[in-house]
């Protein structure tokens, strides 16, 4: 059962949908931008980490659903926001065509998610999933106090569960500056008397694109921790590649706020995710709410039963998601996935068949407001989906 329902969310966190286009110019080699066809890219410069030091995570948890093809490839193409990695074999065409399309719709979807870049730069995580959690398991398993490294726990701390410490202990790490992060992992590496951490657990600070041949036109991409998936080119195109490129950078920022560390889990409800990147990014969105319940919708397993067809299910989560837009607004969204992201309290973290994380549920009754201003719970939108959402 449970591999089945990880398939079915594979699915279902794949996507749908626009166009590509570049800048002219040349790259930093001095070579032309001009792909086959005649087609112009942005500037950039292909590399290799041996020389330059910028590899590949080697986290699969960095690749969200993917095979992890790219996990500690050293060959990549650079642009001015835009790190993307793979193999060599491929023609350079592949990797101008993915730059140029990240570039184009990166402003468009922090403006989108009404965020800046500097702000996107502070919630993106140092470290991939990895550490975050060796080190968060570190502390639970109390081989120190807590203070020792800094950590001022509360009062109650000795009467919380396992539940609640490692909640605190995951908000506490999510808010770290980079600075303490590196203190807190350098203090790993001398209690246990080990070095290489780092290694391959770090994000780039700009957005990593992975050209993952086991992908097509219809698996066309993803968005991850570290930016998103999507196949090569020269082996699976789309005519809405622009489009899906946005709906996948929705994604790659809705995981940098709100699950830097859980990124491969289901934390928030599937039809919030899929709702918000489907509406933000102008796909197509179901004209009512008659006839579904797309808020019942928490992982790829609810998704099964509730739309036999994922292309239906994409336009009412959307529809769900443009009440939110509409009566809440982007501050109160981007403070949502926040909440999520800080979550402190001793209920569930992670969502399964039917039943949202109270991560999640917290921070949507905390935070969506219904037409008349009154606050809006969970519960009720689930109740009096159809009398709200027409």
């Amino acid at each position: 059962m449970n591999n089945i329902k990880l398939i079915i969310s594979a699915v279902f966190l794949l996507l749908l949908s626009a166009c590509g286009g570049g800048d002219d110019g040349t790259d930093s080699n001095g070579n032309s931008n001009t792909g086959r066809g005649g087609t112009t890219y942005v500037a950039g410069e292909f590399k290799t980490a041996s020389r330059h030091d910028e590899y590949a995570p080697t986290d699969i948890a960095a690749y969200g659903l993917s095979s992890g093809i790219c996990m500690g490839e050293e060959y990549y193409y650079e642009t001015a926001n835009v790190l993307v990695f793979g193999s060599s074999s491929l023609p350079d065409d592949d990797f101008q065509y993915a730059a140029t399309l990240v570039e184009n719709k990166l402003n468009e979807a922090f403006n989108l998610m009404g965020i800046t870049r500097t702000e996107f730069n502070n919630y993106r995580p140092q470290y991939t999933p990895q550490v975050a959690k060796l080190f968060i398991g570190f502390l639970l398993n109390d081989y120190i106090d807590l203070g020792e490294v800094g950590i001022a726990v509360p009062e109650i701390w000795q009467e919380m569960g396992w539940v609640q410490r490692e909640s605190f202990l995951r908000a506490y790490w999510n808010n770290a500056s980079d600075d303490e992060q590196t203190e807190l992992v350098d203090f790993y590496h001398s209690f246990f008397g080990i070095s290489g951490l780092d290694d391959g657990n770090k994000l780039p600070r700009k957005i990593g694109v992975c050209l993952d041949s086991s992908m097509n036109e219809v698996m066309y991409g993803q968005g991850t921790l570290l930016g998103m998936n999507i196949p090569p080119k020269s082996i699976a195109n789309r005519s809405d590649a622009e489009q899906v490129v946005l709906h996948e950078l929705i994604h790659t920022i809705q995981h940098n706020i709100g699950t830097p560390v859980d990124v491969g889990t289901q934390v928030n409800d599937l039809w919030f995710m899929e709702g918000q990147a489907t509406y933000l990014s102008r796909q197509k969105m179901a004209s009512n709410a008659a006839g579904y319940y797309p808020v019942n919708v928490v992982d790829g397993w609810d998704a099964g039963q509730e739309f036999g067809d994922d292309g239906i299910g994409y336009k009412h989560y959307a529809k769900a998601y443009s009440y939110l837009d509409i009566n809440s607004g982007k501050e109160r969204v981007l403070q949502l996935l926040l909440d999520v992201r800080n979550y402190q309290n001793a209920g569930s973290n992670f969502g399964h068949v039917g039943t949202s994380s109270d991560r999640f549920r917290t921070a949507f009754d905390g935070n969506i407001l219904k037409a008349n201003d009154e606050q809006l719970t969970l519960e009720e939108f689930r109740q009096n989906y159809h009398s709200l959402v027409k």
